[in-house]
């Protein structure tokens, strides 16, 4: 997460709500509130983004990108850089402990989606 801003703006999700445990070794690592006018929708700041301990290992989960089956391209939850970054970054986290991937200029803001 080093690196990206304290907030942006995800292009239009599906929005994961009352995840449940066991939660043990999590690290989260960014939330998003689920408005109470989506079904199902807490109000409350929901995990996206963890880290995970495993054993010996490191797993990283993001709950960003999801495509339905009646979907078509592009498909923005997945050509949003944000989640492209996310992926990235995350999957270098976990197979060598360390992020060299730079955050790049078009990663979205608080107040606009950046989509590829």
């Amino acid at each position: 997460m080093k690196g990206l801003p304290p907030a942006w703006m995800h292009a239009n999700d599906e929005l994961y709500s009352n995840l449940r445990g066991p939660a043990r070794n999590v690290t989260i690592l960014a939330t998003a509130t689920a408005p109470t006018s989506m079904p199902n929708g807490t109000g409350e700041n929901e995990p996206i983004v963890m880290a995970i301990a495993y054993g010996q290992g490191r797993v990283f989960h993001d709950t960003l990108g999801h495509v339905g089956a009646t979907e078509k391209e592009p498909i923005a939850p997945m050509n949003s850089v944000d989640y492209i970054v996310l992926l990235q970054r995350g999957t270098e986290w976990a197979a060598t402990g360390a992020v060299t991937i730079p955050v790049p200029r078009d990663f979205p803001a608080a107040d606009k989606t950046s989509i590829r």
